[in-house]
Order: C-alpha cells, then sequence, then structure tokens
C-alpha cells in the first residue's frame, strides 16, 4: 500500500501515553539506518519520535530544509543530515490516541510527496494511515518480520523458533534438517540469523536469550 503511494519505507508502533513508553516499533527502513539509529541514541533528539510520543496527530518533515537549518552542530541536525543517505527525505505521520496507548503511522519518501499525489497528500495520507493502522501488528507474529527498536534485537520468523528449539533438545543438524525437511545448510543458515537477531555469540546464548524473550518455548 505504501509503495502505490511512491513510499520508500514505512514505520509503526504503539506507546503508553501517559509514561511515553515505547511498547513496541516496526520498521522497513535500512537496517544499517536503523542500528546507526540506535548507536548514535538519536531517539532522544528525533523530532518526530518526540511528536508521536507527545500524541501530535499529524508530522510533517522535510529533513533536507531541516538539516539546512539545524547543521550538524545539534543532534537533531546530525540526524537529519545523517538520514538523507538512505532517502529518507520526508517523513509523514499520522498518530492516533486510544484510551491509555497510542498507535503511530510514519511513511519516508525519497521525493516530496505534493509532487507524487498533489495537494490532497495530506487527506490521502490520513486514510492511507488509517487503513494501515488497522493491520499494526507488534513484533513476533508470523506474518510479519520486523526490526523490533528499543529491544535491542529483531524477532524471530517461526523456522528460526523452531531450529532454535531442536538445538534447545540437542538435535544434531543432520536430524534437525531431516525433521524440518530441510538441507544442513538452510539449518545452519537458521541458527546464523536467529543468533544474528538475538544478539548472541553462540548458538546455546541464542537459544537462552531465545526462551528468556518468550521467543522459543523450553
Amino acid at each position: 500500500m505504501a509503495r502505490k503511494i511512491g513510499a520508500n519505507a514505512v514505520n509503526a508502533g504503539a506507546f503508553q501515553c501517559d509514561t511515553k513508553e515505547i511498547a513496541w516499533v516496526r520498521s522497513s527502513m535500512d537496517p544499517r539506518w536503523l542500528e546507526e539509529y540506535e548507536a548514535d541514541a538519536f531517539d532522544a533528539a528525533d523530532p518526530l519520535l518526540d511528536g508521536v510520543l507527545s500524541c501530535v496527530p499529524e508530522q510533517r518533515f522535510d529533513f533536507r530544509q531541516l538539516g539546512r537549518t539545524l547543521g550538524k552542530s545539534s543532534k537533531a541536525g546530525h540526524m537529519s543530515n545523517a538520514v538523507l543517505a538512505y532517502e529518507y527525505n520526508y517523513m509523514i505521520s499520522n498518530t492516533w490516541a486510544d484510551g491509555g496507548s497510542g498507535k503511530c503511522v510514519a511513511v519516508a519518501f525519497e521525493h516530496d510527496p505534493d509532487c507524487l499525489f498533489g495537494p490532497g497528500s495530506a487527506r490521502a495520507f490520513a486514510t492511507i494511515s488509517a487503513m494501515m493502522a488497522v493491520a499494526l501488528l507488534p513484533p513476533g507474529d508470523d506474518l510479519h518480520e520486523g526490526w523490533a527498536w528499543g529491544t535491542g534485537w529483531q524477532s524471530l520468523v517461526a523456522r528460526e523458533r523452531d531450529v532454535l528449539s531442536f538445538v534447545y533438545q540437542g538435535l544434531p543438524e543432520y536430524m534437525i534438517a531431516e525433521t524440518m525437511r530441510i538441507t544442513e545448510f538452510e539449518v545452519w543458515s537458521l541458527i546464523h540469523s536467529a543468533s544474528r537477531k538475538m544478539r548472541a555469540r553462540t548458538r546455546s546464548q541464542a537459544v537462552a536469550l531465545a526462551i528468556s524473550r518468550g521467543q522459543v518455548e523450553p
């Protein structure tokens, strides 16, 4: 849906309105940018995130203009300039508060969205983002894989959870491959990707972290 209106990334999330505590964030942005965002603690200076957590219903940012205005002396200016390398030049967000919790959809564009679908872009996006909000799911579901920002790890997909479960049971790679009806190479690949998502140095650590985070049943 986002691609049809010319967007190049979507962020969606939920938070507590009173404490401004983020429950989860799912993003289709480049993982390199997400890692840079987290490593440089850009969340502390992100004007869009600040507006979302303050329950500002609609926001629009031109990060090219913001970067020029703020320069690189401030953290917000540094973030605004850094994001341009990934062609997320414009961001539009819509936020909804429902009781004590809120949800947000923020869409990134390389080109000015007004040039894509004209003066009615804000109204069009409000409708589209409302449709997106109906489908918002937290990280950990089987249908959608996404970066769970703020948790320091990504959700595992079903096959990654399965392979770690078999590792926990003590099965060797060849038996896991037979059980899952895949090759041993695919088993190794799944263990590696699951370990990377858990940010674990060993498979045993990956299993322990996955269990502690509710990704794998002990």
